[in-house]
């Protein structure tokens, strides 16, 4: 009777020959771009190819499935990626259990969340609403997304409901401060910031919120969260920090003006999503050279000296750049010209039409170096350190 039984019992689709062959090819695909053995690292466009070719093995293999959702994404198709995504999620609610379907939506909404895809992100929380227990959290999340949307009102109705849900949660009430803040409701935002600490005292996003919240209620100046991120460096508070002090200042205060910047450019259509994350991407990665180039003493704001330095600043990112390119080097263009363009019209940066003219007259001489390493850059026969040396020497004979 129990032989029968297990006979009758359903084969399950990990057990069977396709899926093993695709989990097979996945894994050494992983593998590869992981520690690429031969050669360059794949590029996008040959690893969709290869999840392709996965998927012919076994159509309902759902890693392949997503992760081709991702790819397409990156690449600015949001249709079919989003197709993919969906076909993958058809195959985990077919084969497994709301477990593994919690998860992998979870997944797609932190990754859509982090290439600028809210609105996306927002449809795939609603789908969460039917396999999280935990519901309050969910709004919590999508309310998040319509921050960056600009769609604020409707980010304080979804808070609401999460604190409907669960008045208890710290997070909660110091998100809803945030929002308060944002659209200038000051003595709000303080009475959610209290409730918050009185909830959990050793919470340091709360306390550093609420004390955020005082000074921008003292401010003559300061109403709203866009005028305190787009604040003014206070230079006589900062002559008093000691170099540690000084320097953990420096980051706050860069880090705000890139994060006026985020809400500026995901609530402005000029800019597709796939453009968003590729000019935040690579802002951030220039301002980390720049960072270490001035041991952490550098205000972004200060066009000045990036205009006088941006030589040697773009000098040292070819230097540091193994895979720079034509490609990389407009973006990186793309990127600092839209960021000081944007603090020029917020009135917090002065000379934007001076970098910008130097920048750009300075620019072909930069391709014409980055065309010369083109080849060695392309070259297998050579290591990543003869690589390096070829491009120390460009930099050199100049």
């Amino acid at each position: 009777m129990l032989e029968e039984i297990k006979m009758k019992k359903k084969k399950s689709i990990q057990d069977t020959e396709d899926w093993k062959v695709a989990e097979f090819e996945y894994e050494g695909l992983l593998a590869q771009r992981m520690f690429p053995f031969f050669g360059a690292p794949l590029t996008n466009e040959e690893m969709i190819e290869i999840l392709k070719d996965i998927l012919k093995d076994c159509s309902e293999y759902y890693p392949a499935q997503l992760e081709l959702g991702y790819r397409y994404i990156k690449e600015g198709k949001d249709d079919i990626g989003k197709e993919f995504l969906d076909k993958g999620l058809s195959s985990i609610k077919k084969h497994f259990s709301p477990k593994v379907l919690k998860d992998a939506l979870y997944q797609i909404c932190e990754f859509l969340e982090d290439h600028y895809r809210f609105e996306m992100a927002i449809d795939y929380y609603n789908l969460l609403i039917d396999v999280e227990k935990d519901k309050a959290k969910i709004y919590d999340y999508t309310s998040y997304c319509y921050a960056y949307l600009g769609d604020i009102e409707k980010a304080i109705e979804a808070e609401k409901k999460a604190l409907e849900l669960c008045d208890t949660n710290y997070m909660f009430y110091s998100n809803m401060a945030w929002l308060e803040m944002i659209r200038g409701n000051l003595k709000s935002a303080k009475e959610m910031l209290k409730k918050s600490i009185n909830l959990n005292g050793s919470d340091k996003i709360s306390q550093n919120n609420y004390n955020i919240c005082n000074y921008m209620i003292k401010s003559k100046n300061i109403k709203n969260w866009e005028s305190y991120l787009l604040r003014e460096k206070d230079l006589e508070y900062l002559r008093q920090k000691d170099d540690e002090e000084f320097e953990r200042e420096v980051i706050s205060y860069n880090n705000d003006k890139i994060e006026a910047f985020k809400f500026y450019i995901s609530r402005n259509p000029k800019f597709t999503p796939a453009r968003r994350y590729d000019i935040m991407f690579t802002l951030k990665y220039v301002f980390d050279v720049i960072s270490r180039m001035y041991n952490g003493g550098f205000f972004c704001d200060d066009i000045y000296n990036l205009n006088e330095d941006f030589k040697e600043i773009m000098y040292k990112i070819i230097l540091e750049t193994k895979d720079i390119d034509a490609e990389i080097l407009n973006d990186m263009y793309d990127a600092l010209l839209n960021f000081y363009k944007f603090l020029s019209e917020k009135g917090v940066a002065k000379g934007y039409n001076s970098l910008e003219d130097k920048i750009l007259k300075f620019k072909p001489k930069l391709l014409e170096k980055i065309e010369k390493y083109d080849n060695v850059r392309n070259n297998d026969g050579y290591t990543d350190e003869e690589k390096r040396e070829f491009r120390k020497r460009l930099i050199e004979m100049d």
